[in-house]
């Protein structure tokens, strides 16, 4: 069965759907991912790759838990979509370092990936790499339990929500644990109007988490930004202010290591969720 991706691409707040960081989403002579196919994207010429430029968030206006109190989980496209599978579509910009000798050389590396993850911790992910440096598009089946995370849908009650992110990420760590926690089950699963809720009642409640207000994403979408510091890390989650629905994260060092050449912040992470939704099949065909 065909995702429905086209019904429900992620948190389109308006009808601006292209990716800035590329030449355009149909160039002439490169392609890019597309924000409204689940069908994995395979350009004969790989994509052209801008600087990961830091967000440009405001500064933190105020607590998380003040400001969120204004923000609801409405009603998404994607809730009434059936399927066994949650069903993502993202794109991943992650530092690649080679050491060569005294040599040490960093660049910015292109991933797209297609999940699909079932209750019982099966599914599929399909993960390919711009530029490709000879390495072949990954198609990898997972058996029950064998992907990681709890098992089970994402938690609809944010104190179940809370037992889901110490799974992944103790809260002990502070507020970044739980700005973790979130993405690394957001990432593989779609949540629905409740466990959506639950997020943003989790991210009020948590001490430490700071509103920044509005903020772009890579695909030139508008939502709200909230983030953790620690140790001169920040992370960002960027949510759709209608729906809470998770259009991006950033994981950024804002000042350079001690010795580094470099001069201002780094953007070591950065995940752009184009499509949350759910499938009958882990076929993409």
């Amino acid at each position: 069965m065909k995702v429905t991706a086209a019904v429900c691409a992620l948190g389109l707040l308006a009808t601006a759907t292209a990716i800035p960081i590329w030449t355009g989403t149909a160039g002439p002579t490169q392609s890019a991912p597309s924000t409204s196919s689940a069908t994995a994207s395979q350009p004969a010429v790989a994509p052209c790759l801008s600087p990961a430029a830091l967000t440009a968030a405001q500064p933190a206006s105020s607590p998380a838990g003040q400001a969120l109190t204004a923000v609801a989980a409405g009603p998404s496209g994607c809730d009434s979509i059936p399927g066994r599978f949650a069903y993502v579509h993202l794109l991943q910009w992650a530092t690649d370092t080679t050491i060569a000798g005294n040599s040490t050389t960093t660049r910015v590396v292109l991933f797209e990936e297609q999940r699909w993850r079932a209750d019982d911790a099966s599914g599929r992910v399909i993960r390919s790499r711009y530029p490709t440096d000879q390495q072949p598009t990954d198609d990898s089946t997972y058996y029950p339990g064998e992907l990681d995370g709890p098992i089970g849908p994402i938690a609809a009650d944010p104190t179940a929500l809370i037992a889901n992110i110490d799974a992944t990420q103790p809260r002990f760590l502070g507020p970044t644990a739980v700005i973790r926690g979130l993405v690394s089950l957001l990432g593989w699963r779609t949540p629905n109007q409740a466990a959506r809720t639950a997020v943003l009642t989790v991210l009020r409640d948590t001490p430490g988490i700071a509103y920044h207000g509005p903020v772009t994403d890579r695909a030139g979408r508008t939502g709200i930004g909230v983030s953790a510091t620690s140790d001169a890390i920040r992370f960002l989650l960027i949510l759709n202010p209608t729906t809470g629905e998770l259009l991006a994260y950033e994981r950024a060092a804002l000042t350079p290591p001690p010795g580094s050449d470099r001069t201002g912040p780094l953007v070591d992470d950065y995940h752009l969720f184009l499509v949350h939704t759910r499938a009958n099949s882990s076929s993409n065909s």
